[in-house]
């Protein structure tokens, strides 16, 4: 196998081809001063099985375009597999309308895949897997948070684990396991049209002298997060950490988390982010690789 970093692979590209021992090769791209691009790829590709790695994070369209550009190269020079490695897979979310007259963007991200000759897809805590049934080829979802939490577990002293809504209830259930400590989940509603979210319902214990640490599979706005230390520390929680496996950080989500008094954010590199105590999933990656 090859393996062919985008622009956006970051050091799970380089990861990836140390641990299978392949060979790595960073595409050759040039852009043009409208805001256009071209790809190159930059050996001889028929015949060869090649993963390409490339995260679609902000500018979301442009790395999806990369990625799509790349695989149709590969494509053309007659590859004998295509396999797409996309540690943070953009569009996910909207999976079905929620307005009449919405699209459901991730059922047109598998159709673009598809279209651009990919026959398998490795993606990292997918948002729901539903959207994958569109994709003709074999998907496989990487689930890190054994990866995410074993590298944190020797910060956390008294800790208690509390998911922002009941959709992170499964995360949350296995940090707990690892952690060895109890959990327990909000249930949060969010208005259709602005986004807003508010607490629909609560558990009823307190969370005293506790290291609380919020467990999520991403952070977007930062809202539902800091909804959930603010509900953390009015139940007495010492200190409330959050874990997040996509460190999206939009706009002002990082001061929107200091403004909640979150004392350490976690997360992983399938988004480049400064700000966070950093943990590599090229291992679980390499692992669905193999």
């Amino acid at each position: 196998m090859i393996i062919l970093g985008g622009s956006a692979c970051g050091e799970i590209g380089p990861n990836l081809a140390r641990l299978l021992k392949a060979r790595y090769f960073s595409i050759e791209k040039r852009d043009f001063p409208d805001g256009e691009f071209v790809v190159k790829v930059p050996f001889d590709a028929k015949g060869k099985d090649i993963a390409i790695v490339q995260s679609t994070y902000a500018p979301h369209d442009r790395r999806l375009m990369e990625l799509l550009f790349i695989a149709d190269a590969l494509s053309s020079m007659g590859a004998k597999s295509i396999s797409a490695v996309v540690p943070y897979l953009a569009y996910m979310r909207q999976d079905r309308r929620f307005l009449d007259g919405q699209v459901v963007s991730s059922h047109v991200i598998m159709k673009l895949l598809n279209a651009a000759g990919i026959s398998r897809l490795v993606t990292v805590q997918p948002h729901k897997e539903e959207p994958f049934r569109m994709f003709r080829g074999k998907v496989i979802p990487v689930y890190p948070v054994d990866t995410l939490i074993d590298a944190i577990a020797k910060d956390l002293r008294e800790p208690y684990v509390l998911a922002p809504d009941k959709g992170g209830l499964g995360l949350a259930t296995r940090a707990a396991e690892l952690l060895g400590c109890g959990y327990a989940h909000i249930e949060k509603e969010r208005d259709p049209v602005t986004g807003a979210v508010s607490i629909r319902n609560a558990p009823e214990q307190r969370f005293d002298g506790k290291q609380v640490l919020v467990v999520d599979d991403m952070i977007s706005t930062g809202g539902t997060i800091a909804l959930a230390a603010e509900f953390a520390y009015s139940r007495g929680a010492a200190e409330v950490d959050v874990a997040a496996v996509h460190l999206v950080m939009a706009g002002d989500a990082y001061d929107r988390l200091r403004k909640a008094r979150i004392t350490r954010i976690y997360g992983t590199n399938t988004i480049p982010f400064g700000n966070a105590s950093v943990v590599d999933v090229s291992g679980p990656i390499a692992d669905a690789l193999r």
